[in-house]
C-alpha cells in the first residue's frame, strides 16, 4: 500500500482523498484497519490534529468506523456510492460539517411548510412523529438509541411533505444524514442538560406541525438548527480551550 506524504494548506481534505482512492483502487477494503494514528501520520506527512479531523469527517461520511480502544477501519458498508456523492462537498472552502447543516437548514425549513400543508393527509404520520419524540424522552440518555430516533424524526417529516423530490432527496442522503446526526448528537450531548434542550426542540416542532401553523414550525425548525449551531460551536470551542490548556500546562 503505496501513501503519499501530503504538503498542501487543506491537509484533512487532502487525508480524505487520498483514502478515498485507495478504497477505489482496491488498496483499502470494507474492514481493513487503518495503521495506528502516529504511524498513518507518519506515513502521510502530518500533524496528528489534521490526521484527527480528517478521521472525523470519514466516520461522518460513513467511510470509517472508529472503535474506542481497537482503532479506525474501512466501512463495511458499500461506501462507493457515498464516495461519489460527498467528496464535490470537500472540495469547498470552510467547514465540512457547517456545510451539510447549512444544507439541512436550508431543506427542512422549507419542507415544514409543504408538511403543514399536507398534515391532514398525513395522521398516521403525525402520530408516528409524536410517539418517535416520546420515545426520545423515554431514551434521553443513551446517544445512539437517541440518533436513531433523531433520524427517525427527520425522515418522517420529509415522507410528511408529500414531494417526490425530497422524498427522492433523503433517499441519496439518508445515510449521510444519519452519520450526522449521530456524530453531531456525540458532541451535543457531552454536556448533559443539552439533551433537554434538543427534546424540547423537536417537541416544538411535532407541536407547531400538529397545529399545522407553517410559520411557527418553520421558526421551530430554525430554532432547532440555531440550537444545534450553537451546541457544536460551544463543544469545538470547548474541545479547543481544553487542548490548548493541557498544551500550556505541559509547557508549564
Amino acid at each position: 500500500m503505496e501513501i503519499k506524504s501530503i504538503q498542501t494548506k487543506k491537509i484533512y481534505k487532502n487525508i480524505v482523498e487520498q483514502i478515498i482512492f485507495l478504497i477505489r483502487e482496491g488498496s483499502l477494503k470494507s474492514g481493513d484497519k487503518l495503521p495506528p494514528e502516529r504511524a498513518l501520520a507518519e506515513m502521510l506527512d502530518v500533524s496528528r490534529a489534521s490526521l484527527r479531523e480528517a478521521l472525523s469527517v470519514m466516520e461522518i461520511m460513513g467511510i470509517v468506523d472508529i472503535r474506542p480502544g481497537e482503532g479506525s477501519f474501512v466501512s463495511d458498508l458499500d461506501v462507493q456510492p457515498f464516495i461519489a456523492l460527498v467528496l464535490p462537498l470537500l472540495l469547498k472552502e470552510g467547514g465540512f460539517e457547517d456545510d451539510l447543516i447549512e444544507f439541512r437548514r436550508l431543506l427542512e425549513i422549507s419542507g415544514v411548510k409543504l408538511v403543514c400543508r399536507n398534515i391532514m393527509q398525513n395522521q398516521s404520520l403525525l402520530k408516528e412523529l409524536k410517539e418517535t419524540v416520546e420515545e426520545m424522552s423515554e431514551k434521553l440518555e443513551d446517544v445512539d438509541a437517541g440518533a436513531k430516533l433523531d433520524t427517525k424524526f427527520h425522515r418522517i417529516l420529509f415522507s410528511m411533505s408529500n414531494n417526490i423530490v425530497l422524498i427522492k432527496v433523503l433517499d441519496y442522503l439518508g445515510f449521510i444524514l444519519e452519520r450526522t446526526v449521530k456524530f453531531n448528537r456525540n458532541r451535543i450531548l457531552s454536556k448533559g442538560e443539552n439533551a433537554q434542550l434538543l427534546l424540547r426542540s423537536h417537541f416544538a416542532i411535532y407541536e407547531a406541525i400538529e397545529k399545522g401553523d407553517e410559520k411557527l414550525a418553520q421558526e421551530a425548525m430554525e430554532n432547532h438548527f440555531n440550537l444545534v449551531h450553537s451546541f457544536l460551536w460551544y463543544a469545538y470551542w470547548l474541545s479547543s480551550f481544553l487542548k490548548s490548556s493541557k498544551t500550556n500546562f505541559r509547557g508549564f
